[in-house]
């Protein structure tokens, strides 16, 4: 029986174990955290778990009408696991007091943008044509011949409509519209404005059917279960055991040397860990080619969040769970300018809090630039730290009034926070999803290096960002090694 080694027990890391097992392989992972989950992850401050993942892309894969829905089924996480899917991906409000429901049908939606800003008619029935026209594109067919046909039809038609908006990012395509409420909901709908336009599209199309979606219990519970499935399938995991190099030998990779010095051998390796780190230090900087090297040194990043999260004795059960305010008058956290507080809590899922209680969490947009300047054991970290939880709680209070006296519990974590426990390149979710790496990467993922055989890459930094994405990227390089291998790949 072949060995395989992994490094990295995120989603990614886990879904090639599980896959790799299921197709006859002996399967250890290392892992530098003494979770699983990686990016995928919350955490628990008395009593209150504050999640660190689904509250920003949502759970993907989340219907049985979703074309990746398959993938949790193979994995065996759906669909026993309960999804919570939400009427609302936003509330928006301004500073005049007017209100904005994003709501996550896109008939519902048409209505209320139309509602918001007649003078938009036109820009607003284009957006959401568009976004019902990509439905085709995600939907999945199961075996109906007819239903195929349909959506090759549909592809068809709406392959032109890609090409129209491809160049184009959500910023550039927002200004389009006259209403300035509209045009910031449409650019913090996925948070990033240099993101590709056409995401914007797929995103709607995914919330019209309920691909997407949030898994009660938290982001750290999904990668229990999918670290429990594995684990059940005899695969091994080495928790506190992070990988200082991969050994090479004669153009292969052989084995994985620990920072404490131990070396453990294997006939296939896959680094399911953070891609600058795999290339630059793991192997030394030696497989990277011309056009990784350009990606890594130009390819404009996913920035990172600060988080604040509270834990509140308020039951918030009956109101919107994701706002943005426009504030009266701009605030500063790190150095930099906020005009919109962003809030979100979990009172829909009665699992992460006290009863009659909510967890909530604050994130704000971040340059990491600036902190590269902090040591984060300093003194200095601490006070910015204390500065940014109280400036929170001040704004908070401007659009929740009274929930400063009633805050149990409070965290703040930082792009450092990513670090310690994830090793990201510049606590960066991976490569922003530009038109040239969606072609260049996520249409043709980069699985293996030239030059070094029995090596894979998997994860966000191989296949692009989203828990889905990471699943899916663990299951490709598993058919990649029985291809290589000549065995015909199982997903049962």
């Amino acid at each position: 029986m072949k060995k395989i080694i992994i490094i990295g027990a995120g989603i990614a890391g886990l879904s090639a174990g599980i896959y790799a097992r299921k197709n006859g392989y002996d399967v250890t992972i290392y892992e530098m955290h003494y979770l699983p989950g990686g990016m995928c992850t919350a955490w628990k401050r008395g009593g209150f778990t504050f999640e660190g993942c689904m509250h920003f892309l949502g759970f993907g894969g989340a219907s049985p009408a979703y074309f990746l829905y398959h993938i949790w089924q193979e994995l065996g996480v759906l669909p026993d696991k309960k999804i919570i899917h939400h009427e609302l991906a936003n509330i928006l409000k301004d500073t005049m007091g007017r209100t904005l429901h994003f709501y996550t049908d896109i008939n519902r939606l048409e209505k209320e943008l139309l509602r918001l800003s007649p003078s938009d008619a036109q820009e607003i029935k284009t957006l959401c044509k568009t976004a019902k026209r990509i439905i085709c594109f995600i939907r999945t067919t199961g075996k109906n011949p007819f239903r195929f046909i349909a959506k090759m039809a549909g592809i068809l038609r709406g392959i032109p409509l890609l090409k129209k908006y491809a160049d184009i990012n959500i910023g550039e395509y927002a200004a389009r519209f006259k209403d300035p409420l509209l045009r910031h909901a449409l650019t913090s709908f996925l948070i990033y404005p240099d993101i590709s336009c056409v995401q914007i599209f797929f995103f709607l199309a995914m919330q019209h059917i309920k691909g997407i979606g949030y898994p009660e219990g938290s982001s750290l519970l999904l990668a229990r279960t999918v670290e429990c499935i594995f684990l059940g399938l005899n695969g091994k995991i080495n928790y506190k055991k992070k990988v200082k190099r991969i050994i090479v030998n004669n153009g292969r990779a052989t084995g994985i040397e620990l920072e404490d010095g131990k070396v453990e051998s294997a006939d296939i390796i896959i680094s399911a860990a953070d891609g600058h780190s795999t290339l630059y230090n793991m192997l030394e900087d030696k497989f990277t080619t011309p056009t990784l090297h350009e990606r890594y040194a130009s390819q404009p990043l996913f920035n990172p969040f600060v988080q604040v999260s509270l834990g509140v004795n308020r039951d918030m059960t009956n109101t919107p769970h994701s706002v943005r305010v426009e504030m009266s008058s701009p605030f500063e956290i790190a150095g930099q300018t906020q005009r919109v507080l962003w809030y979100q809590h979990s009172a829909f899922d009665p699992t992460l809090a006290p009863r009659g209680k909510t967890s909530i969490t604050i994130l704000y947009l971040t340059d990491f630039a600036r902190w590269e300047k902090i040591d984060y054991r300093s003194e200095k970290y601490k006070a910015l730290k204390k500065d940014i939880l109280e400036t929170t709680i001040a704004q908070l209070e401007k659009t929740l009034p009274g929930i400063s006296s009633q805050i149990e519990v409070s965290d703040v974590a930082t792009p450092f926070t990513t670090i310690r426990y994830t090793n990201n390149w510049q606590a960066a979710f991976g490569f922003m999803l530009t038109k040239k790496i969606i072609e260049n990467m996520v249409m043709k993922p980069q699985y293996t290096l030239p030059g070094l055989e029995n090596f894979y890459m998997s994860g966000q930094w191989v296949r692009g960002p989203g828990v889905i994405m990471a699943a899916v990227s663990g299951k490709e390089v598993v058919q990649k090694i029985c291809e290589a291998d000549r065995r015909k790949f199982k997903v049962k």
